[in-house]
């Protein structure tokens, strides 16, 4: 009688161990596919959140200055502002699951060529960011420039 208790409750334990071990993989992947949502999106936030005040002190005019505190993700490879024409870019490369992604902003005004995080830079988390609006003397024209502070 003893052995028999034994082995079913040894059966139980197993079909038990069974379920519960994919079960535990399965939550493991997804948690993970979703911290990499979570990151792609505050991503995008941070860029969009970029563009809107480059563009809002552009349009104020020259000698304008405004300070924002942005949420960089850990995943980030890069960002870079380019100046294009008349306009120009914001563009982060974050490094998910799938390769590489851009996540890329237009912006109305001129802007300066910058890097302000870079592959070899472990700049993550809570960063200020200045955004002037400055006068360019020698090509007369007005140009936004953000630059990320220490």
């Amino acid at each position: 009688m003893k052995g028999q208790v034994s082995t079913e409750l040894m059966v139980i334990v197993a079909m038990i161990l069974v379920v519960f071990i994919p079960l535990l993989t399965l939550v493991y992947f997804k948690a993970n596919d979703a911290n990499q949502e979570i990151s792609s999106y505050e991503a995008e936030l941070t860029v969009f959140r970029l563009a809107y005040l480059s563009n809002s002190v552009g349009s104020l005019g020259t000698d304008t200055e405004v300070y924002t505190d942005l949420y960089v993700p850990r995943n980030v490879i890069s960002l870079t502002t380019e100046g294009i024409q008349n306009g120009g870019e914001i563009v982060m490369v974050l490094d998910t699951a799938e390769g590489n992604m851009e996540i890329v902003e237009i912006v109305q005004h001129k802007l300066s060529d910058e890097t302000l995080i870079s592959e070899t830079d472990e700049d993550y988390g809570w960063s200020r960011f200045k955004i002037t609006s400055t006068f360019d003397t020698v090509s007369g024209d007005a140009f936004v420039e953000i630059v990320k502070e220490n």
